[in-house]
C-alpha cells in the first residue's frame, strides 16, 4: 500500500507541472500580444486607396480664362457694367455717323470691373484620392494625393470643363508616426482651369507637419499641420472629444490667414531651386493681377494703378479616430481674395460686414467654397475606421485579457495540484513509518 500511494503522488505531478506550464505560456503569449506584435502591426497599412468626396455647396470663382481675355462670363454677360468696352462704343457711334470716321476711330479697350469674371452661387465640390505608391517598405509609405475643387454646373463628360484647381501631391511618410520623412522628396504639382503648362515644383523638398493621417494613439494636443495650397506648416488644435457615427472622434481645428500666397509660394520655390524657371512663373501668374482700383471696387481714385495679390483662409476641421490615427471626417471653410498688400488683407478680412457684403456681391473673390466631407464619405471611413479600431481591440485587448485570465486560472491549478500532490507522498512516508514501529508494540 505505502508504494501505491508513494506512485500516485507522482502521477498527480505530471498534470500539475502541464498546468504550470500552460498557464505560463498563455500568460506569455498575452503579454506578447500587449508589449509586441500588437505595436508591431500599428502601422499605416500599405494599400491604402481611398476616396473622399464633399457635399455641393454655393461657392464662387474668379475665372481666369475671362480675366485674361477681359470677357465677362456667360452669368455676367448681361450685366450692364458687363456689357460693352468704351472701345466697342466708340466703334458702334462711329458706324452710326458713317463715313471714313468709321474706319478711323479709336478703339481704346477698358477693362471691365473683376466682378465681371466672377461667378457667384455656383454649385462647387471637392474630391480627393489618396492611395500608397512606391516607394513604400516595412517603415515608410509614400501617399499620391490628388485632389480637386470643381463646378458641378460645367462638369463635362471628362470633368474638365468644370475644374477650378488641382493638386497632385506625393509625399513619404513614417508608418508610424505619420511625419514626413526629413528628406527632399515631396512634390506638389499645381494645376489651375486652363493651364497649358506642367506647373510642377523644380525639385523634391522636404516638409514638415501632419497631412493625410495622425499617429496611432493620437493625443489630445496640438499638431503641426501642413498646407498644400500655401507651402505652410502651422499647428492644428485639439478641440475636444466626440464621436461620428458610434466611432470615438477627437476633434481638431486650424484657422488659416490672410495667407499671402504669391509671396508664400514664391518663397517656397526660391527656397528649393535657384535660378528662373518658367514652371514658377507660370504659377505664380493667378497669385497676382495689376489693374486699377476702380476694378476691383476699392475706394479712392478708381483710376488709381495697384498691384494686387490673393490671400488665402481656410478654417479647417478633422475628425480622428485616436486608436488608428484615421481621419473619419473633415470639412473646410475656404475663402481666397485679392488685396493691395498684408495690411489691407487684415483689414478687410477682419471686419466682418464687409466680407458679408463680398459673399453677396463680389468685387475682388477668387474662391469661396464651405464644405465638408458627404455622408457617403462619412459612412466609408467610419466603418474602416472601425474596423481596424475593432482588430486592434481584438488583439491588443479582448484576445490578451482571456489569455491571461485562462493562463493564471492554469497556473494557479498546477501550483494547487503539485503542493496536493507533495503533501500525499508526505503522508505516505510518515505511515509507512508507523506501520514498521507500530508492529512490534502490536506483537509484545
Amino acid at each position: 500500500m505505502a508504494r501505491q500511494s508513494s506512485s500516485a503522488g507522482r502521477r498527480s505531478s505530471v498534470p500539475a507541472l502541464v498546468l504550470v506550464g500552460l498557464g505560463t505560456f498563455l500568460i506569455t503569449i498575452a503579454l506578447a500580444l500587449v508589449f509586441f506584435v500588437v505595436p508591431a502591426q500599428k502601422k499605416t497599412p500599405l494599400d491604402i486607396n481611398s476616396t473622399t468626396v464633399t457635399e455641393t455647396v454655393q461657392g464662387a470663382v474668379l475665372v481666369g480664362r475671362a480675366l485674361a481675355g477681359n470677357l465677362p462670363t456667360e452669368l455676367n454677360a448681361d450685366r450692364p457694367e458687363c456689357r460693352a468696352t468704351e472701345g466697342a462704343g466708340a466703334e458702334s457711334e462711329a458706324e452710326e455717323e458713317g463715313g471714313e470716321g468709321a474706319e478711323e476711330a479709336p478703339l481704346e479697350e477698358t477693362s471691365l470691373p473683376v466682378s465681371c469674371f466672377i461667378d457667384n452661387d455656383i454649385p462647387v465640390y471637392s474630391q480627393r484620392r489618396v492611395q500608397a505608391v512606391e516607394p513604400s517598405d516595412a517603415d515608410e509609405i509614400t501617399l499620391q494625393a490628388a485632389q480637386s475643387l470643381l463646378r458641378e454646373d460645367l462638369t463635362g463628360s471628362d470633368g474638365v470643363e468644370g475644374l477650378i484647381n488641382a493638386t497632385i501631391d506625393r509625399v513619404t511618410l513614417d508608418r508610424v508616426s505619420a511625419e514626413p520623412v526629413d528628406e527632399p522628396v515631396s512634390t506638389l504639382q499645381l494645376v489651375s482651369a486652363g493651364s497649358s503648362t506642367d506647373e510642377t515644383a523644380p525639385v523634391g523638398f522636404v516638409r514638415e507637419g501632419l497631412q493625410y493621417k495622425f499617429p496611432f494613439d493620437t493625443e489630445k494636443t496640438n499638431y503641426p499641420y501642413f498646407d498644400a495650397s500655401t507651402f505652410t506648416t502651422n499647428p492644428i488644435s485639439f478641440v475636444g472629444e466626440t464621436t461620428v457615427g458610434g466611432v470615438e472622434a477627437y476633434e481638431f481645428r486650424q484657422e488659416l490667414g490672410p495667407i499671402d500666397m504669391w509671396s508664400s509660394i514664391r518663397d517656397h520655390y526660391a527656397s528649393v531651386s535657384d535660378g528662373y524657371d518658367p514652371a514658377v512663373e507660370s504659377v505664380l501668374a493667378s497669385y497676382r493681377r495689376e489693374g486699377v482700383a476702380g476694378q476691383w471696387g476699392l475706394e479712392g481714385d478708381p483710376e488709381r494703378e495697384v498691384d494686387m495679390r490673393r490671400f488665402y483662409t481656410n478654417t479647417r476641421t478633422v475628425w480622428v479616430n485616436p486608436d488608428t490615427g484615421q481621419i473619419i471626417k473633415g470639412g473646410e471653410n475656404i475663402f481666397q481674395f485679392f488685396a493691395e498688400d498684408q495690411d489691407e488683407a487684415d483689414a478687410f478680412f477682419g471686419d466682418e460686414a464687409r466680407v458679408e457684403q463680398e459673399k453677396a456681391e463680389p468685387t475682388r473673390t477668387a474662391i469661396r467654397f464651405e464644405s465638408g466631407w458627404n455622408e457617403e464619405t462619412v459612412e466609408n471611413t467610419v466603418a474602416g475606421a472601425q474596423e481596424s479600431a475593432d482588430t486592434l481591440n481584438t488583439f491588443g485587448r479582448v484576445v490578451p485579457a482571456i489569455l491571461g485570465v485562462l493562463g493564471v486560472l492554469a497556473l494557479i491549478g498546477g501550483l494547487v495540484l503539485g503542493l496536493r500532490g507533495s503533501s500525499g507522498g508526505r503522508t505516505t512516508r510518515r505511515s509507512r513509518g508507523t506501520t514498521d514501529t507500530g508492529g512490534p508494540a502490536t506483537r509484545a
